[in-house]
């Protein structure tokens, strides 16, 4: 008979061991949950970072060095895209021996990463045909487990790559690739903010340059209506001279009876020995210049394959940089404008301006020698309007875009930054128009574009955009809309007109006030009204208020606002008409029909 006692297992063994057991699975899940816990708070300590650092290197190196610590990198880039090189470059370059690292955009795992826009995950990178050695023979570090994953733009183009490596096979655990990932998204979308503010500050930067050039041809047409005709075209080398920070400089003119170059003004450098002295046609920098109508510009002017060493000496003068143009007028070359010496060299802007002043050299020339007032009168009011014009109406447009601009470095979220950048956009959108639409005027065109536009819609732009044109004002804006519904106008040239209506009163209240657009609709027509409760119009000027030039004394008035708000509702078939009582405030209205049935 068998001893049953002892082939049966013990209960109380039994149960322990099946606690202990479980005991042990759910330390071992503790510590795993524990595990990714401590992960996905390194990760939102990585976006915490990533919001509140300014510096754009230093950010990125650490985001790279806590990345590389979170997976258990041994190594980790951060590649950058070279659109003109066609490259992938290390903006961030941890763990290896190379000072900076270069890549045609589609060799390798991360070309293949940064076209393709998938994510790598490789255990052993030798067994993949996508891998090039060639990086690891330059640097030392032989690479095994590779994660590689795309930076990309919020609308998908491909910025960059963020690649990590470790000299060990099988290194990084399945869900390591979803991290990086989560930070690389991070990454890029301050890398779209970078890019954004870089574009932003290209158009503002050329548009300042392109607002200084017209400035510089104000100033010098100022400079010719206010000097003596003997004295212009001397103003007019000194103030170039004076724009273009050159050391000296001097107005050459053909004399073709005598088929030579006459030095007729100068300035700088043995300025009086050289007046009145003269050089063959053709002899020269400037004689090359006056014969060909070509331009010289070269920081050293003895690189010139036309610089005359014999000539120079003559005349005992020294050059180091140089920038000659040719002066011209009525469709023949008058000689050279010569400007020396300007510390580190002339620039491609100066080149601009300087062939923009040549003209005005040529110009100048003509009215003194024929005495042409009338001419001269009708370019400084051309250029005059032209610019006093862009210069009145750019301020509230950016005035918009530096409250934004502003409001965006503190945005916490991306869709935010997006939203004011496109505002921004748009605003510079609306600079364009508004540059065409002053040519246009100052040359009399029509130019409208009629479409069919929703008032709610329009007035809420107006609305916001006038609000931040007033911030740091006194001024008070109440917009009140007795119609809603549709009208057919151009909607940009109908803002300008409001920009316009509000900048005015604005300016006539320099102390503070209200200012109210009132919408409505009567009958077939519609009206735009803006009042304020300023000083009222001067009654010495109430009958030409509508005219170019034309300003109550303001100190920043242009006299153009009210003459392009009543151009434009000349172009929509209607009127702009005023009533202002002193004291008591004035209001402007533009009427013109709706073009649409009063039922839509």
């Amino acid at each position: 008979m068998t001893d049953r006692s002892k082939t049966q297992t013990d209960p109380g063994s039994l149960y322990s061991g099946l606690v202990g057991g479980l005991a042990s699975k759910l330390n071992e899940l503790e510590d795993a949950v524990s595990q990714q816990a401590d992960r996905f708070t390194s990760v939102i300590e990585i976006a915490a970072e990533i919001a509140r650092t300014r510096d754009l290197d230093q950010l990125l190196t650490s985001v790279m060095d806590r990345l590389a610590t979170l997976v258990g990198a041994e190594a980790a880039t951060l590649f950058l895209h070279d659109r003109a090189q066609q490259q992938l470059w290390s903006k961030v370059l941890k763990g290896s021996s190379l000072k900076e690292l270069r890549l045609a955009d589609d060799e390798g795992i991360a070309g293949y990463v940064f076209q393709s826009g998938e994510t790598v995950a490789a255990e052993n990178a030798y067994e993949d045909d996508r891998f090039n050695p060639d990086v690891d023979r330059q640097s030392g570090f032989k690479t095994r487990s590779i994660i590689a994953v795309p930076l990309k733009h919020a609308r998908g183009r491909p910025l960059g790559v963020v690649e990590v490596l470790h000299p060990k096979v099988g290194a990084f655990q399945a869900d390591d690739a979803g991290l990086i990932e989560a930070v690389a998204a991070q990454i890029a979308a301050v890398l779209d903010n970078v890019l954004l503010m870089d574009e932003l500050k290209r158009r503002s930067e050329e548009l300042a340059r392109r607002v200084g050039e017209l400035d510089a041809l104000y100033e010098v047409e100022r400079t010719i209506s206010g000097a003596d005709q003997s004295k212009v075209v001397d103003a007019i080398l000194s103030k170039t001279m004076e724009l273009l920070k050159a050391k000296a400089g001097s107005i050459l003119l053909v004399e073709e009876e005598r088929d030579a170059l006459f030095f007729r003004h100068a300035r700088g450098e043995k300025a009086e020995g050289l007046l009145s002295t003269w050089q063959p046609t053709g002899k020269g920098i400037s004689g090359h210049v006056a014969s060909s109508g070509q331009v010289v510009r070269e920081f050293d002017a003895q690189a010139s394959e036309h610089y005359d060493k014999a000539l120079a000496k003559r005349l005992g003068v020294t050059a180091t940089a140089v920038l000659c143009v040719p002066i011209p007028s009525e469709g023949r070359i008058l000689g050279a404008l010569e400007l020396l010496n300007k510390k580190g060299g002339f620039s491609d802007s100066d080149e601009r301006l300087a062939v923009l002043l040549a003209g005005q050299i040529g110009r100048a020339l003509v009215v003194q020698r024929s005495q042409a007032e009338r001419e001269q009168q009708r370019r400084l009011e051309t250029i005059g309007q032209l610019l006093t014009g862009v210069l009145h109406d750019l301020r509230g447009p950016m005035t918009v875009i530096a409250g934004f601009s502003e409001l965006m470095v503190t945005e916490p979220t991306v869709e935010a930054r997006q939203e004011m950048a496109g505002r921004i956009m748009g605003q510079l959108e609306h600079l364009k128009a508004m540059q065409k639409e002053t040519l246009a005027f100052a040359r009399g065109e029509r130019t409208v574009l009629m479409r069919k536009v929703f008032l709610h819609t329009f007035l809420s732009d107006v609305q916001q955009q006038l609000t931040h044109m007033l911030k740091g004002t006194k001024v008070e804006l109440k917009v009140i809309a007795a119609y809603t519904g549709a009208a057919r106008f151009d909607e940009t040239k109908l803002m300008r007109a409001l920009f316009n209506l509000t900048r005015n009163a604005l300016e006539a209240m320099p102390d503070g006030g209200k200012v109210q657009i009132n919408v409505e609709r009567e009958g077939d027509d519609i009206f735009f009204r803006v009042s304020d409760n300023g000083p009222g119009i001067p009654a010495e000027i109430a009958d030409k208020v509508f005219e170019s030039f034309v300003t109550s004394g303001k100190k920043n008035g242009t006299g153009l606002g009210l003459a392009i708000v009543r151009k434009i509702a000349e172009e929509h078939g209607g009127t702009a008409s005023f009533k202002s009582k002193p004291g008591k405030g004035t209001a402007f209205e533009v009427r013109f029909p709706a073009g649409v049935p009063d039922t839509e």
